[in-house]
């Protein structure tokens, strides 16, 4: 009998379900004992009209305040950005933080929570190298609380202890990885994702669906992570064509809330494993490929191209997809498993290539995969791997 491995399982945030749970926020804050809150977003929930809607909540309640309105959070974590909305929130004596958005304005404000916290004013400081990895028992409190609300379903970015920060001079995502990064309470409140456009609804949903099989796959998974990994596929299997189809299903855009958040507490307790994300993060970085459409087109491709990472797990994978195992070898249930990512592409409209053109030729992008993705430095892909992925992508 086998004995089973060690884990470890460090999860901070609380997390509240449900269609108006948003009117609970001004009380969470007040709780934390915080009187003058910032509020960070970008402009385009501004102009839909999501933030009057928490303004109006904290507006009935009264206190606590909301001292000012930071719009300026770009597509992506962007290290510039991240600290001018710093230096903005200590002018403003804020002591408590209130993310609302989408993956990159909920990154962005845990590299500001994390600035803050440890008391530096450039990113740049604390990401040397464009890593920053401030694991337990280097990661102390920041002692800043915070309160993340997502408007997309797909990063569950509210909870996860890793912030995905462009450096944009270079144009590399780096990570930044700190047991205290996840917000105090995450509220995952659909009416804010009802709106969401179809397309952005897939991507989104796919990036969801690339955390749960990446930690599935991961040779740092667990019973824990493979429960919570299992139920998201099936979540994001049945909910996600639902809520692309009616974008104003309640049922579907709660349920792809939770998955999201379900996924990232998975993908993050799994180590640092993550192929899928290793090339996605490459194509982002130099070309601006949303994340959520990098990591769609490229999870059936790299399960295609490197099925060795896959074939461990096989099983689990299969159980998550559906597929039934029975007489199947390993590497044809990672083949199945292929075919259900495809066919929920396909499902979901999701194009199973990139839609623009590869600007610069392979051998350019493998260099940036390869030198300075930090996922590509913890668990190097092989060199024919990474090339036949950017060439099936394209």
């Amino acid at each position: 009998m086998a004995v089973p491995k060690y884990f470890l399982w460090d999860y901070r945030s609380i997390v509240e379900v449900g269609s108006g749970c948003r009117t609970f926020i001004p009380q969470r804050f007040a709780d934390m004992g915080c009187k003058r809150i910032g509020l960070i977003t970008d402009e385009g929930l501004v102009k839909a009209g999501v933030v009057d809607q928490v303004l109006d909540i904290f507006t009935a309640q009264g206190e606590p305040k909301i001292v000012g309105i930071y719009d300026n959070i770009e597509p992506d974590a962007v290290m510039r950005v991240i600290n001018d909305c710093a230096r903005w929130c200590r002018e403003l004596a804020v002591d408590g933080l209130l993310a609302v958005g989408g993956g990159s304005v909920l990154d962005s404000v845990k590299g500001v929570k994390a600035l803050m916290g440890m008391g530096e004013v450039d990113i740049k400081e604390i990401m040397p190298g464009n890593i920053g990895p401030y694991m337990r028992p280097m990661g102390q409190p920041l002692n800043i609380p915070h309160i993340a609300v997502p408007t997309t379903a797909g990063t569950g970015s509210e909870s996860s202890p890793v912030a995905v920060i462009y450096n944009e001079e270079v144009r590399v995502k780096g990570d930044l990885l700190h047991p205290y990064l996840p917000a105090d309470y995450a509220f995952l409140d659909p009416d804010f994702t009802l709106g969401l456009p179809a397309k952005m609804t897939a991507d989104t949903g796919f990036d969801a669906l690339s955390h749960a099989v990446e930690a599935i796959s991961s040779p740092g998974s667990n019973c824990m992570i493979d429960a919570l990994s299992i139920q998201a596929v099936r979540l994001i299997r049945k909910y996600l064509p639902i809520a692309v189809e009616d974008g104003r299903n309640l049922e579907a855009r709660t349920k792809m809330l939770v998955a999201s958040n379900m996924s990232i507490m998975s993908f993050a307790m799994s180590g640092l494993f993550y192929p899928i994300h290793n090339v996605a993060h490459a194509a982002g970085g130099q070309l601006r490929i949303p994340h959520g459409e990098a990591n769609g087109v490229l999870i059936p491709i790299l399960m295609e191209q490197y099925p060795k990472h896959y074939l461990a797990n096989a099983e689990v994978l299969a159980e998550a997809f559906g597929v039934d195992g029975e007489g199947m070898t390993q590497e044809e249930m990672v083949a199945a498993s292929v075919q259900k990512v495809r066919e929920l592409q396909q499902k979901c409209g999701v194009n199973p290539k990139f839609s623009q053109s590869l600007a610069a030729d392979i051998q350019e992008l493998m260099y940036w995969a390869i030198k300075f993705d930090p996922a590509g430095i913890f668990y190097p892909l092989p060199d024919e791997v990474i090339r036949g992925c950017i060439a099936a992508a394209f």
